[in-house]
């Protein structure tokens, strides 16, 4: 048991752009599903890998994912696309946190134009070494990913 005596951790605020993440990754062939593009749960990885990492960065620590609030993909992602996932905090509470992502696509060898290929919403709870939930900072400013 956690000692109770002990005096709170105090947190300091952070911004969003203070945990923000960007990850990139070549999509291939061996990435593709029956209908020659990109499956879903390819896609779904690194947007959790880069909400993880932005909910980690805000916390100074670890963060793991409890739900995903939403997850949609307006339009398909093809091998030779090089998708770019965007990663925000939006909103915290005492020890959650919701995290806005965005991916964008573009071929791998030309630069522009960009499609949003996906969109999600994921919370994450900061945990401490025995995986109890703890603090998170407060979020000053504006979460959301700009356009």
């Amino acid at each position: 048991m956690a000692d109770q005596t002990a005096a709170p951790v105090r947190c300091v605020a952070k911004s969003p752009g203070d945990s923000r993440v960007t990850l990139a990754h070549i999509m291939s062939g061996h990435d593709t599903n029956l209908y020659g593009t990109i499956h879903g749960g390819v896609v779904m990885k690194p947007i959790d890998d880069a909400a993880a990492a932005a909910a980690g960065r805000h916390t100074d620590g670890p963060a793991v994912t409890v739900a995903v609030d939403r997850m949609a993909f307006p339009a398909p992602v093809c091998a030779g696309d090089l998708p770019c996932v965007d990663a925000a905090l939006e909103r915290v509470g005492r020890t959650s946190m919701t995290v806005g992502v965005r991916v964008r696509a573009e071929r791998w060898n030309a630069s522009g134009p960009t499609t949003e290929v996906a969109t999600a919403r994921l919370t994450f709870v900061a945990v401490n070494a025995e995986g109890e939930p703890r603090p998170v900072p407060a979020l000053e400013g504006r979460g959301a990913l700009s356009s």
